[in-house]
Formats: C-alpha cells, structure tokens, sequence
C-alpha cells in the first residue's frame, strides 16, 4: 500500500476512533508529510513495505543535521512515525516495522523557574 493512502487512514482513525484533538492531529499530519517529502526528495519508493529502519535513520540523520531540529520535536517526529507504523501493522497495511530499533534521542530537560520569598510577598501590578 502506498504511504498516503495509508497515512490519510491513519489520520482518520485518529480523528474518528481516538477522537484525538485538532493541535494532535496537525502534529501527526505535519510530522508524517515531512517524513513522506523526505521520500519523495530522495526519490526513494513510498510503497509501506519497501520502508524499513535505515531509511528512518537516515531520515532522522537528515533532520538533526540541518541544524534547527531540536531534540524534543525529533522525538515527537519518531514518535509519530512510531505510532503510524504500528496502526499499519494492526491493520495489516504493511508486512514489517520500518522503525524497528528506533530509539528518539534525549532531550534537554528545563530546570524548574523558583521565585524568592520576596518576590512572592510584592503586590500585584494592575497596570
């Protein structure tokens, strides 16, 4: 089956059966077109089973190194690739799991922002 076919129904049974929010659903679609214009770009086949781990890798490579990719949206990206590959497995779309060893990469975890006391105790600025 042809990766759009599949990832139209994909983004159906999310919106349907999941009943996933707009903000989640343009994340799915979004992440999973660029990873099909990847494809396209490199003129390699969009045919499911003709996918596998090393070209995810090499699309991760491809992302990472142009520099503006944090760590977190590339775990979002796998993250959706992860979860389309395996809605096509359950559906019996595609014969194998192209992101099979994909591991996201770790992400910077923001320290907490603490106020002082003092500033606690100032009174609200009503402007």
């Amino acid at each position: 089956m042809e990766f759009q076919q599949a990832f139209d129904e994909f983004l159906l049974y999310l919106e349907v059966e999941r009943n996933y929010s707009k903000n989640t659903l343009d994340s799915y679609e979004s992440d999973l077109s660029i990873f099909l214009t990847f494809l396209q770009d490199h003129k390699r086949s969009t045919d499911l089973d003709d996918l596998n781990p090393s070209l995810v890798r090499r699309f991760i490579q491809h992302q990472t190194t142009r520099g503006s990719i944090s760590p977190r949206t590339m775990q979002r990206r796998i993250s959706s690739l992860k979860s389309f590959c395996h809605f096509c497995l359950k559906e019996k779309l595609s014969v194998s799991d192209f992101t099979a060893g994909i591991i996201a990469p770790k992400s910077v975890k923001k320290l907490p922002i603490y106020m002082y006391l003092e500033e606690l105790k100032q009174p609200a600025y009503n402007g």
